[in-house]
């Protein structure tokens, strides 16, 4: 009898991972009671069109299958399975799939799990909400600029009612893209405090932290070259140019610290993030200058190479707040097990906004940017030496967004949104207004 309730408790504990997972509590489901097996199986769809207005680079308005999946789970007693298939991009490939296992509450109604697989890093509150549970088209801009996403790793996690914590350790490179020799790690957690959680209000502050040591690259002149790229497109889904981008050579160590708030009531919501990264440099120096003896790269000594080749660490960072109130519907959700809100649920009305700063500008006073070449030069002038400038010029981009969404039913529902981004990059000297009317229909079961 006690085995069975041990059970019984494991297997509500998963099928509300699978609620989340899912995006709304699953609507097929195979029970196998006397195997104590449960199976369920979904599909996702999002249908995209946006319309732009800029200044002078062009972006291609249009329409796009943002995304579009089969979902499956599988509880068996203390054992959870999930994975998720995208096909919306014409070619099959995989999002999520992982193993969890659960272990009984403890006297302080704790829950552990064990998590391996391929899934989201714990870093960061937007990056780890669905976007089938997302209240806006796109995720902020400073979440997908410095945030990591999905990693192949093990991650712990803990939660009760007042606490929540998630912590892992991850390989560096996406899933089966492994490279010969040894792998890049990244290790890193959320933490959250929860003084308000009593099932209709809930308030939790909260931070996170990942390190990441880079080993992946090419060889250059016999010397590893590793190579980080941050990103973000204007917060839209079908032109995907990331207009604010920084690429960072013989990038060595990551570090990111993250602080979040979030209040979720009956008829409203207010969540924020802000994110910090910290990414040093490191490569053969030795290596390099003999390699380029004799070559119209030569320098005299080494100590002359590195001044005209300088490398130095970067820090960039980025911040953003959304709102949301229901004019009509179920009441929003906040989910304990995650530290996240859930999504619209049955027939609703709601109006959200949101601000959002993504900063990947990291320049050198007294630089000087040449648009023709796209390259910084010290000293306010082009010169030969030094060669090589120390600035990083990924742009700095403010984003508004306002919008509508309405839920038909808890599988149907559309999206409408403007969004103002003003861009400062030097690269795109000639745009700073970036206008788009977009909009979404998903439907999720």
């Amino acid at each position: 009898m006690k085995k069975q309730i041990f059970l019984s408790l494991i297997a509500a504990c998963s099928l509300s991972v699978a609620a989340q997972d899912f995006d709304t509590n699953p609507t097929i489901k195979i029970d196998n009671k006397d195997e104590d097996l449960h199976f369920t199986v979904g599909a996702r769809m999002m249908m995209d069109a946006a319309w732009y207005h800029t200044d002078y680079t062009p972006m291609k308005s249009g329409a796009k299958l943002t995304d579009a999946r089969i979902r499956t789970s599988m509880t068996f007693q203390d054992w959870y399975f999930y994975a998720d298939f995208d096909f919306s991009g014409g070619k099959f490939t995989q999002k999520n799939i992982f193993l969890q296992y659960s272990l009984a509450p403890d006297k302080y109604d704790g829950i552990s799990s064990f998590k391996a697989g391929y899934f989201n890093d714990p870093l960061g509150l937007s990056r780890n909400t669905s976007m089938g549970s997302y209240h806006f088209i796109s995720r902020a801009a400073p979440a997908l600029a410095l945030c990591p996403g999905r990693e192949l790793g093990l991650a712990y996690r803990y939660y009760n009612n007042p606490f929540y914590s998630n912590i892992g350790v991850f390989a560096e490179n996406p899933y089966n893209n492994q490279i010969s020799g040894f792998q890049g790690v990244a290790v890193g957690g959320r933490w959250l405090y929860r003084p308000i959680n009593d099932g209709t209000t809930a308030f939790h502050i909260g931070a996170a932290f990942h390190y990441g040591h880079l080993n992946s690259g090419e060889t250059v002149d016999n010397v590893k070259k590793t190579v980080l790229i941050l990103g973000t497109p204007m917060e839209t889904a079908v032109d995907p140019t990331e207009f604010v981008q920084a690429i960072l050579p013989y990038a060595n160590n990551v570090y990111n610290i993250n602080a979040e708030l979030m209040y979720v009531s009956p008829k409203f919501f207010a969540r924020g993030e802000y994110m910090w990264k910290h990414v040093t440099k490191k490569r053969d120096d030795q290596t390099l200058f003999e390699a380029n003896l004799g070559s119209i790269d030569s320098w005299g000594t080494l100590e002359s190479w590195q001044a005209g080749n300088p490398l130095g660490s970067n820090s960039f960072n980025g911040a953003y707040v959304e709102a949301g109130y229901k004019i009509f519907g179920p009441d929003y959700k906040y989910n304990s097990a995650e530290g996240l809100l859930g999504g619209l649920n049955g027939r609703s009305l709601e109006i959200v906004a949101r601000y959002s700063y993504t900063g990947l500008n990291d320049l050198v006073d007294g630089e000087y940017y040449s648009a023709g070449r796209d390259q910084y030069y010290p000293n306010g002038v082009i010169a030969d030496y030094p060669a090589t400038s120390l600035s990083v010029g990924g742009g700095n981009l403010h984003s508004v967004t306002i919008g509508a969404n309405y839920s038909f039913n808890k599988f149907v529902q559309v999206m409408l949104e403007y969004n103002y981004n003003h861009l400062d990059r030097d690269k795109y000297m000639s745009d700073s207004n970036f206008n788009c009317i977009q909009g979404r229909l998903m439907f999720t079961f």
